[in-house]
């Protein structure tokens, strides 16, 4: 998101709030806090995670405020015991029934909120997906992020790589389909990784399989090692989601980690 264009937005509308705002499928409605709006775009009610939701008009948790308005919001609920010191819970609703002028921003771009595990894993496959608007390779609408000053990812004889985002430090000598590899991943001899996403520094030992999971920072993925599955072998759908292997947790040789797990101590 352009915020300049949100800022001018909320100052041609001479608003006290600006909440950016997006529409969702109903079904998902109720997981986020729902605006319902006019022809001008004001807001005229807001209900946090409702149970039955009036639209499906949600915030992005992107906001603009007009600072005089915020800071006497911010120092009232500072100072109310009861408060649980939370935009969503907090200001919004006291913004609300004080009728300050509220306003939403309509964005039509690419927005995923990753509050689950599933929407986490797939944010990061949409980077690989040509049909999802989002470039990370755009030198027109760049996006920064820590330098962790390592080489070249390094591609060995043996190793082959589709589909993929191979970030800087990774050694790579067995097979990579549609992952995503941060900084520093080790991937040895005969391992595979597909539909994954490997967070930085971790190594995959030789023979270990990872498919649809998300492995943390510091892992190692012993040899034979076996993390999720694929959701074509899982007869029983329900059962079916992705594996997660938490920061610094060492998967002993042959070990198996099944779709769903969370692991967060070594096995």
């Amino acid at each position: 998101m352009n915020y300049g264009k949100m800022l001018d937005f909320h100052k041609s509308k001479n608003a006290d709030a600006t909440i950016a705002v997006l529409e969702v499928p109903w079904e998902e409605a109720s997981r986020f806090g729902v605006m319902s709006v006019d022809e001008n775009d004001t807001i005229y009610e807001f209900a946090e995670k409702p149970k039955e939701p009036k639209s499906n008009l949600i915030s992005m948790g992107v906001y603009v405020f007009t600072w005089s308005k915020l800071r006497k919001y911010l120092i009232d609920n500072e100072n109310d015991e009861t408060a649980t010191k939370d935009f969503g819970k907090n200001i919004i609703p006291a913004m609300m029934a004080n009728n300050e002028k509220m306003v939403a921003y309509h964005f039509d771009g690419y927005w995923k909120d990753v509050g689950t595990i599933d929407s986490l894993w797939e944010a990061n496959m949409d980077v690989l997906d040509p049909k999802v608007p989002l470039d990370l390779l755009d030198n027109s609408w760049k996006i920064y992020s820590r330098n962790p000053v390592m080489p070249p990812h390094y591609a060995g004889p043996q190793s082959r790589i589709e589909n993929s985002m191979i970030a800087e430090g990774c050694e790579i000598n067995g097979m990579i389909d549609f992952s995503v590899l941060f900084a520093g991943v080790t991937v040895e001899e005969g391992a595979i990784v597909r539909d994954s996403i490997i967070m930085p520094n971790s190594v995959i030992k030789k023979g270990a399989v990872i498919e649809y999971a998300i492995v943390g920072e510091d892992c190692v993925i012993g040899e034979g090692a076996h993390i999720g599955e694929r959701p074509e072998l899982i007869e029983d759908k329900s059962q079916w989601g992705v594996a997660v292997i938490g920061h610094r947790v060492n998967v002993s040789d042959k070990a198996v980690a099944p779709p769903k797990a969370m692991i967060s101590k070594d096995i």
